[in-house]
C-alpha cells in the first residue's frame, strides 16, 4: 500500500504556462529517526579527503591545524544555524536548500542555482567519495582499473537507494558506526607514541596559513546539510532536523580535531607530511601493521558512506527541482513501491559516472567546495528575506542573536570562496552560466510547448 496525494492546481508556473491538472502524486516516506538523520550527516561529512589531506595541511600550516578545524567549525556553525531555523520551518519539502530559497524567492533564478549548485556539490561529493574508495582498493589489487571500479560503486548505490529510504538509513547507520568506530581507534592509538613536544612551535609559518587552509578543509564539514536534503522522509521533522544537524557538527568537529592531534602527535611530522596516506602512515608509526588495517578499514567505509549519503541527497535536489518546473517534470517520478525518486536518482548516477570519466580530483575537489559555499550564501540570504517577508510563520527553531549569526554565515563562505584558486572562482562562474542557460531553455521550451498548446 503507497501513500499518495490527490492534487489539483490551476495555476500559472515559473515557465508561465496555464497549468490545469489533477494528479495522484506518490509522497516520500517518512523513515528516518534522529539516530539515522545524525549519522546520515556525520558519514556523509567524514568522506575520504580527511583521510588523505592531512599531510599537505600540516606541512602548509604545521601544528596549528588542529586550531585551522577548530575555525572550520566555527564557521560551520554560523552556516548551521541557518539551515537549522529554515530546516524545522520548512520541514515538509525535499531538496533542502532549494526549498528554503523557493520559498523565499519563489520559483526564480535563485532557487534554481541554490538547488544547482548544490546538486552539483553533492553529486561531485558522491563521485569522489567513489574514486577514493577504487584508490584504496586499488592498492592492494593493482590489476583492477580504478575509475571502472568506482562506476560499479556508485552503480551499486544507486541500487540501495532505489531500495528506499529505510534501506538506505540502516546502511548509513551501519557505515557511520563502523567509521566512528575505527577513526576511534586511531585516536587511542597515538598515545602509545604521544608526544606534547611535536606540537612546538604551534604556528611555524605564521597565523595565516592557518587561516587559508580553512577554505581547504571545509567541504569535509559541509556534508552535514545532507540531513535537510531528505526531511521530507525524516519523522517529527521540525524537531529531529535541528537536533541531528547540531548532534552531527558536534560530533564531526571532536573527530576532525581528535585525528588532527592524533596525527600531529601520535607521530614525527616527517613520517606522513608529503603522503598521499598520511593516516595510514601515521598509523603505522605508532600502532604497526594493526593500525595500518585499522585505517584503510575506516577510509574504505568513510568513502562508502560518503557515497551513500551525497547521492541521497542529490537525488533530493534533483527531484525538488523538477517539482518546482525547475527541471523537466520527468524527474519527479516516485517509485510507487519503494517510494524513492527512481528518475532523480537515475540522473544524479549517471552525471556522477560523467565526473568520474574525468578523471580529475582537483577538478572535482573545486566544485564540491564551490557548490557547497554559493549554497550556503543562498540559504542565509533566504532565511533573512523570509524573517522579513512572513514574520509569523511558525519556527520551531530560532536563530540565537539573529541576524549576527546568519550575516557571519554569509561574509565565512565569501571569504573561503575567495581564499580557493582562480581556476576555482573561474568554474564557478562557468557552471553558474551554465545553470541559467538550462534554465533559460527550459522555460523557452515549456513556454512554446504551452503556445502550441492553445
Amino acid at each position: 500500500m503507497t501513500n499518495s496525494a490527490a492534487t489539483t492546481d490551476s495555476s500559472e508556473n515559473t515557465f508561465g504556462n496555464k497549468v490545469n491538472r489533477s494528479v495522484e502524486e506518490i509522497t516520500l516516506k517518512r523513515a528516518l529517526n534522529l539516530a539515522q538523520t545524525t549519522f546520515l550527516g556525520v558519514g556523509t561529512a567524514i568522506c575520504g579527503t580527511i583521510f588523505a589531506i592531512m599531510g599537505r595541511a600540516v606541512e602548509a600550516a604545521g601544528p596549528s591545524i588542529v586550531i585551522t578545524f577548530l575555525i572550520g567549525a566555527f564557521f560551520a556553525l554560523f552556516s548551521c544555524f541557518s539551515y537549522a531555523e529554515l530546516g524545522s520551518t520548512v520541514p515538509s519539502s525535499a531538496g533542502g536548500a532549494i526549498s528554503f530559497v523557493k520559498r523565499a524567492f519563489g520559483e526564480s533564478i535563485p532557487a534554481f542555482l541554490a538547488g544547482w549548485f548544490d546538486w552539483v556539490g553533492s553529486i561531485t561529493d558522491c563521485a569522489l567519495g567513489a574514486i577514493v574508495f577504487a584508490f584504496s582498493i586499488n592498492y592492494f589489487l593493482k590489476w583492477l582499473e580504478p575509475y571502472v571500479l568506482a562506476i560499479i560503486i556508485l552503480i551499486v548505490f544507486a541500487f540501495i537507494n532505489f531500495r528506499g529510504v529505510k534501506t538506505m538509513g540502516i546502511a548509513e547507520f551501519i557505515l557511520t558506526a563502523i567509521l566512528v568506530s575505527s577513526l576511534g581507534l586511531y585516536m587511542a592509538g597515538s598515545f602509545l607514541s604521544f608526544n606534547a613536544e611535536r606540537f612546538q612551535p604551534l604556528f611555524p609559518k605564521g597565523f595565516l596559513p592557518t587561516m587559508l587552509m580553512v577554505g581547504y578543509i571545509f567541504p569535509t564539514y559541509a556534508g552535514y546539510e545532507t540531513i535537510t536534503q531528505l526531511s521530507e522522509e525524516v519523522k517529527t521533522a521540525g524537531k529531529t532536523i535541528p537536533r541531528a544537524l547540531f548532534l552531527s557538527l558536534i560530533i564531526i568537529t571532536i573527530i576532525f580535531t581528535g585525528t588532527a592531534v592524533a596525527t600531529i602527535g601520535g607521530a614525527p611530522s616527517e613520517v606522513y607530511v608529503g603522503s598521499n596516506t598520511p593516516l595510514q602512515d601515521a598509523a603505522n608509526y605508532f600502532m604497526g601493521p594493526v593500525g595500518v588495517i585499522v585505517v584503510t578499514v575506516g577510509s574504505m567505509i568513510a568513502t562508502l558512506s560518503t557515497i551513500n549519503g551525497s547521492m541521497a541527497g542529490a537525488t533530493r535536489i534533483a527531484y525538488a527541482l523538477s517539482r518546482s518546473n525547475l527541471l523537466p517534470s520527468f524527474f519527479k517520478q516516485v517509485h510507487p513501491k519503494y517510494r524513492t525518486p527512481y528518475t532523480s536518482l537515475a540522473l544524479t548516477t549517471i552525471v556522477a559516472i560523467a565526473f568520474v570519466l574525468t578523471r580529475s580530483v582537483d577538478f572535482i575537489v573545486y566544485v564540491i567546495a564551490l557548490g557547497y559555499n554559493v549554497t550556503a550564501i543562498l540559504v542565509a540570504l533566504s532565511l533573512m528575506r523570509l524573517r522579513k517577508a512572513e514574520p509569523h510563520l511558525y519556527r520551531p527553531f530560532k536563530v540565537p542573536l539573529y541576524p549576527l549569526p546568519t550575516i557571519m554565515a554569509v561574509l565565512t563562505s565569501i571569504i573561503m570562496i575567495l581564499t580557493l584558486s582562480i581556476e576555482s572562482l573561474i568554474l564557478g562562474m562557468v557552471f553558474g552560466f551554465t545553470g541559467v542557460c538550462i534554465l533559460m531553455l527550459l522555460r523557452k521550451t515549456y513556454k512554446d510547448t504551452g503556445a502550441k498548446g492553445d
